[in-house]
């Protein structure tokens, strides 16, 4: 079932949700599928396709509760977290709705996606 949700959202959710998600597929032995997928994603592919690719459902219940092994969705189960609209950061690809402020630590935050610093944006943008 594809997500209703816009990409922008799903493109956030995929890349806030990335920490916990690459520890499931690195446990579930499923990581290089997972690296395929964020490759696609990276190149400009569909995050919300990549998501239904890999079974992976945001906010909603999987519509299967039965265990069929280590497949992404059964090792993932509901991830969608919402968007962080504090700070002025955001998305170093400009392609989703992230935004993100500094750490405890005033470190600045980083896309989970790319791996890069968010961007900033001052507020009189």
């Amino acid at each position: 079932m594809i997500d209703k949700r816009p990409e922008r959202e799903v493109l956030a959710a995929l890349c806030l949700a990335l920490p916990a998600l690459r520890a499931r597929a690195d446990a579930g032995f499923w990581a290089d599928t997972l690296d395929m997928h964020l490759a696609d994603v990276l190149g400009g592919e569909s995050a919300a396709a990549a998501c239904e690719q890999l079974g992976l459902t945001f906010g909603q219940e999987a519509e299967d509760d039965t265990t069929r092994g280590e497949r992404p969705a059964d090792a993932v189960g509901d991830l969608w977290p919402a968007p962080s609209l504090i700070g002025d950061y955001h998305c170093p690809l400009r392609r989703c709705v992230r935004r993100a402020g500094r750490d405890d630590r005033g470190r600045p935050p980083r896309c989970w996606l790319t791996g890069e610093q968010m961007l900033f944006t001052s507020r009189d943008a």
